[in-house]
């Protein structure tokens, strides 16, 4: 006997839907084998933000490809994947990776220690922070800070949202960490150094227990005293990490100001008080360009 299923509407588009993306993964793994140079990298491209399972091993022979671009792309997409490799397998893919690992390019060779340190879980090198207890382990992932919880191997990529954007400095050029990722020498608490866009940067700190704190630069406006209309934006907004203080972060802000027709550059320090959500200024500097 016959049955007939009647879906709704909307699984119907759910179910096209996922025949659609499986279809495209399935047509970006065979270009991946493509003779040109350029196919290839823009397959591998396409693929940067899937988690099919196939990928781990498509990528393992593009590591001895000709091109930097595509060696570095898919050590990244390796690293990126780490939980998708089993442990029989990691040996594996350490070997040929490390192959690469003297590069005389520094984005390929950053990718590939980010990669290594990723599969053999030791976090070791500049391309990982680690918490001053050695709990915490922070690596940059989609141009996020990815944060992983040692004691349980799970991973939560912060501050992730198509509509605010945000990216860490040091993501832009593959680069080391140390430059964007800065742990409390005693506390749960990380400083994150963020790019919003070319003329915009600003903070975002996380702590255990209590999340990440995104801060937008409308946040800075209230310590400095200064209306929002007379901002240059402009003329780029940006935030410094400075430091530790006794009680919260020093934060460094370089604005323009304009008055009248006249346009000031200041540079102010800030304290943030992580308790209580709390500002004080701490010098403030006025310039005319």
């Amino acid at each position: 006997m016959a049955v007939a299923i009647f879906l709704s509407p909307f699984a119907t588009i759910r179910m096209m839907a996922q025949v659609e993306a499986e279809t495209s993964v399935d047509e970006q793994l065979s270009l991946l084998k493509d003779a040109d140079m350029d196919v290839r990298i823009e397959a591998l491209r396409a693929l940067q933000v899937s988690l099919d399972p196939r990928l781990p091993e498509a990528m393992l022979p593009l590591l001895s490809d000709e091109g930097n671009s595509i060696r570095r792309l898919a050590a990244r997409a390796i690293g990126s994947r780490w939980w998708q490799i089993s442990r029989d397998r990691v040996e594996v893919f350490v070997a040929a990776l490390a192959k690469n690992r003297d590069s005389e390019r520094d984005d390929e060779k950053n990718m590939v220690h980010r990669a290594i340190g990723l599969l053999s879980r030791k976090y070791d090198g500049d391309m990982f922070a680690r918490s001053a207890n050695g709990r915490w382990v922070v690596y940059e992932r989609r141009g996020l800070p990815c944060l992983i919880d040692t004691t349980n191997g799970s991973e939560e990529l912060l501050g992730w949202d198509e509509n605010e954007p945000g990216w860490l400095t040091s993501a832009w050029g593959n680069g080391a960490l140390a430059e964007s990722v800065n742990w409390h020498p005693k506390a749960e608490l990380c400083v994150f150094e963020m790019l919003l866009h070319r003329k915009a940067s600003t903070l975002w700190v996380w702590r255990h227990g209590k999340g990440l704190r995104r801060m937008a630069p409308g946040d800075f406006l209230k310590p400095l005293g200064v209306p929002e209309e007379k901002i240059s934006w402009p003329g780029g907004f940006f935030t410094e990490f400075i430091g530790w203080t006794e009680s919260g972060i020093e934060i460094e802000v370089f604005f323009g100001v304009e008055e009248g027709t006249d346009l000031k550059d200041h540079t102010v320090r800030l304290e943030w008080l992580p308790e209580g959500d709390g500002w004080r200024v701490l010098s403030r500097k006025v310039e005319n360009p």
